[in-house]
């Protein structure tokens, strides 16, 4: 503390002193600016190409110059060809879980069919284009519904590399609450793969999928025994379909005709058109169930004789009117 206060006052009295009169009050400001920019040009920066952006998403090859081991050293197994089918699987295979106290929440897409449909060929793309050194950055923002009257943004952000025949998706968020795109992708820049740290989420492993395990050295107050952002996936696990959401809608029923080879005539497929509470039939009600079964059993074998060749068309709608006439 006492060495700060005498270094205050130092830097204090030597500003005084330097004043734009004086030879030493113009060259000052100009050494304090040539030590920033040279120091700014000896930090390391990280390296990016572009690839494919739209309104609210970006994918992008980024090489970390200043981050973890993992990914400033690289020796990843890149290039890498995916099939589309096989990419949609393994990102429609992707679930989260928020951090729920009462333990309440479900898993939820985080590569929803409108994400996957916007960056299945950019990621296929990075992939293809990806140098052993360098890592696939994706971010992309939804727009949900809220109370049928509101809509919130929401900012998801990470990583994607394949190491040892596996793939590795880190993310650095999932479903942030940002004020818009431009500023979230200014906040969530850096390595997620640092250390294991606690989120408002967790990730959701499945079959041909597990979580990152963590160094000892790592271990901390907040952190975790394994990445709860990191999630490994094997990619000679066969993925089903991811599932999709259809809504449902009231069809109206049709009759259903039965398919009879090329030149013979249409078979008949008999339609109930009695019940035993007084069922309604060309406008005509039938109280007595007796007599209602009798006609039916004989409409049925009207109708195998028909599809039998045994009597013609005409034959058989002359008899079942007869048998439904009062």
């Amino acid at each position: 503390m006492f060495f700060e206060q005498n270094f205050c006052k130092w830097l204090s009295s030597l500003l005084n002193s330097c004043s734009m009169e004086s030879p030493l009050g113009r060259v000052f400001p100009l050494l304090l600016l040539a030590s920033f920019l040279s120091s700014c040009a000896l930090l390391p920066r990280n390296e990016f190409r572009p690839v494919e952006k739209g309104e609210n998403w970006r994918v992008r090859l980024t090489k970390f110059v200043s981050g973890s081991d993992i990914v400033s050293k690289g020796g990843f197994d890149h290039p890498h060809t995916f099939t589309l089918v096989r990419l949609n699987r393994i990102l429609g295979a992707v679930y989260y879980k928020d951090n729920d106290v009462l333990g309440k929440s479900r898993k939820s897409q985080v590569f929803n069919k409108r994400v996957r449909k916007k960056l299945l060929r950019p990621i296929q793309k990075a992939f293809s284009m990806a140098q052993p050194d360098e890592v696939v950055d994706f971010s992309f923002m939804l727009k949900k519904q809220v109370l049928f009257f509101f809509s919130n943004d929401f900012f998801t952000s990470g990583i994607m590399f394949i190491k040892d025949g596996r793939l590795n998706i880190v993310f650095r968020t999932i479903n942030f609450k940002g004020a818009n795109y431009s500023e979230a992708i200014r906040q969530f820049v850096g390595d997620p793969t640092n250390r294991p740290i606690v989120n408002s989420w967790r990730l959701v492993t499945e079959q041909g999928q597990s979580l990152k395990k963590a160094a000892r050295k790592s271990f901390s107050f907040f952190g975790q025994p394994y990445y709860t952002n990191w999630l490994i996936v094997d990619l000679n696990y066969d993925f089903k379909p991811p599932p999709l959401k259809r809504r449902h809608k009231r069809l109206r029923r049709q009759p259903i005709q039965e398919l009879t080879p090329r030149g013979e005539a249409p078979r008949i497929r008999f339609e109930r058109p009695f019940s035993n509470v007084g069922a309604v039939y060309y406008g005509r009600s039938v109280k007595d169930s007796v007599k209602a079964r009798e006609v039916r059993k004989k409409i049925e074998v009207l109708r195998d004789l028909y599809n039998r060749g045994e009597i013609s068309r005409s034959t058989y709608e002359r008899k079942k009117e007869e048998l439904l006439a009062p």
